[in-house]
């Protein structure tokens, strides 16, 4: 289903992955040259193998939230990296924007 999703919304997350990558959120050398590879070479160009690495490595060890805590819509990719490791709530903008209003 990951998979599918980054397919489908391969240009957003395209630039979450270049995010994770200019902050160094990749600790695994293998996950880190292979995400360099899907950023340039596209996704069809990864191995059955080398997507189990990438997907394991890069994305599911703490570089992904699937929803939002709050509303349990799916995260956007675009919402994604402030989530994580800015803010560290797992919430997305909107979710974000209605609980500082309420904090207030």
């Amino acid at each position: 289903m990951l998979k599918e999703r980054i397919r489908n919304e391969q240009v957003h997350f395209i630039t979450y992955l270049q995010k994770l990558i200019k902050n160094n959120r990749i600790d695994d050398g293998e996950a880190l040259e292979i995400s360099i590879k899907f950023m340039h070479d596209g996704l069809e160009s990864l191995s059955k193998q080398q997507w189990a690495v990438f997907l394991e490595k890069a994305i599911l060890s703490d570089n992904f939230v699937d929803n939002c805590e709050r509303c349990s819509e799916i995260m956007p990719w675009s919402n994604m990296y402030r989530a994580l490791f800015i803010h560290q709530d797992h919430l997305c903008e909107n979710c974000r924007y209605y609980e500082n209003k309420v904090n207030v």
